[in-house]
């Protein structure tokens, strides 16, 4: 380091910064580069003597050389939140599915206590204390807050805002609710709904071939011709249908799924190949050369299949329960209407193929794979009470066996 006094700044060549005093502003001046690229300048306080002054040049370098040097933010735990999520979807780090998920994690921290706290000054105790009154949500959206947060520590690292991740402190609690048990047909509701289905030909090959092959509906209605495998009997899933930003409904691109492991081939099934091959002949013609697509050409919203199969749930008389719309009457007056919906929803075809699949005696490492789940934990923990609803009546099995046989 280079100090130059009644003279311009001077920089050095390895960057340690340079010491010079000002005669325009009557005090010493230290100007640096941090770890960022930034330029910062450190002046001499009024009152505050040279000596003094030179200390705290040797603490900045010091912390500069060490690595243990802080910069200066002005971002707190929102503004930094909402700018990573921002950067993120430009970058296409992420889909915009989970741009959108990430909003309402947003909307959580900016309605708490720590949204504009500095990102420099919060400590681990209040990330506790926000986490720990988030225990109202489901552990799914507990999970999502506490990643979330993770992220943003971690950003705060990365621009050396921060030495120190608060975030390795704190615990992750258990929500208050219980978790959501997996809904699945039973086999006489099974057997309803496909009784019902046959008095319907929109959707009804889709949710065929979701029911008896575990596809996402979003994987069903991203499938091209080419996808389809006719000799080998196979149907490779590439893509989905999601949601852009603005709520419009997109296709991914190839390779471009839920996840990495969402890219696999499964097996068509005679229980609906019918139904496929149907469908593959009668194809519109379409510039994506999708199976699946609308007169008009355009994409089919998820939404409106999952609207779909909750009318004809209500029709099978299953999970029928009261609903209220609202409309506004020629009077200008908003009207409530009673009707009827179904508390079940299409992902429920996925969760039944899954259910049958477990208790046909598959292993559970092979339904990982039809499934596309990333990690055969995801498999187990999702199916639990399942798994252990046959591990049981197997065990009975082998308890019936000894007893007849020895």
């Amino acid at each position: 380091m280079i100090s130059k006094k009644n003279g311009k700044p001077k920089s050095v060549a390895n960057g340690e910064g340079s010491l010079f005093f000002s005669d325009t502003l009557k005090r010493w001046i230290f100007q640096y580069t941090e770890p960022s690229g930034k330029r910062q300048t450190l002046r001499q306080k009024k009152n505050e003597s040279e000596r003094a002054f030179r200390k705290r040049v040797t603490d900045v370098k010091g912390k500069l050389d060490n690595g243990t040097y802080i910069g200066k933010s002005k971002d707190t735990i929102y503004s930094l939140a909402k700018e990573l999520n921002e950067n993120q979807l430009k970058r296409n780090k992420i889909k915009p599915t989970t741009y959108n998920r990430n909003l309402y994690t947003l909307e959580i921290i900016k309605n708490s206590e720590i949204a504009n706290i500095s990102i420099q000054k919060i400590t681990f105790i209040q990330i506790q204390h926000f986490i720990d009154k988030q225990q109202k949500y489901s552990n799914s959206n507990i999970d999502k807050i506490f990643q979330f947060l993770g992220r943003i520590f971690e950003e705060a690292l990365k621009r050396d805002y921060i030495i120190k991740n608060p975030m390795l402190k704190v615990e992750k609690p258990k929500s208050e609710k219980k978790d959501k048990k997996v809904e699945a047909f039973t086999i006489d509701e099974q057997k309803v709904f496909l009784a019902e289905l046959e008095n319907k030909t929109k959707f009804k090959n889709i949710f065929i071939i979701a029911l008896y092959s575990g596809m996402r509906i979003g994987e069903i209605l991203a499938l091209k011709k080419e996808d389809i495998d006719w000799k080998e009997k196979t149907i490779t899933i590439k893509r989905t249908l999601s949601k852009t930003a603005d709520g419009k409904v997109s296709l991914s691109d190839d390779g471009d799924t839920k996840t990495y492991n969402s890219l696999r081939t499964i097996p068509i099934s005679p229980l609906f190949e019918k139904e496929l091959k149907q469908t593959y002949n009668n194809t519109l013609l379409n510039i994506n050369n999708l199976l699946f697509i609308q007169p008009t050409g355009k994409l089919i919203n998820p939404s409106n299949v999952n609207s779909e199969f909750k009318r004809i749930c209500v029709k099978a008389n299953l999970a029928v329960k009261p609903y209220i719309i609202k409309r506004k009457g020629k009077d200008r007056k908003i009207k409530e209407i009673n009707s009827k919906t179904s508390a079940y929803n299409e992902h429920m075809l996925r969760h039944t193929y899954a259910t049958r699949m477990i208790e046909a005696g598959v292993p559970a490492e092979v339904l990982q794979k039809l499934l596309g789940h990333k990690d055969i934990t995801i498999t187990i923990n999702t199916y639990t009470s399942i798994f252990n609803k046959y591990k049981q009546e197997q065990i009975d099995k082998y308890v019936d066996y000894i007893q007849n046989t020895i």
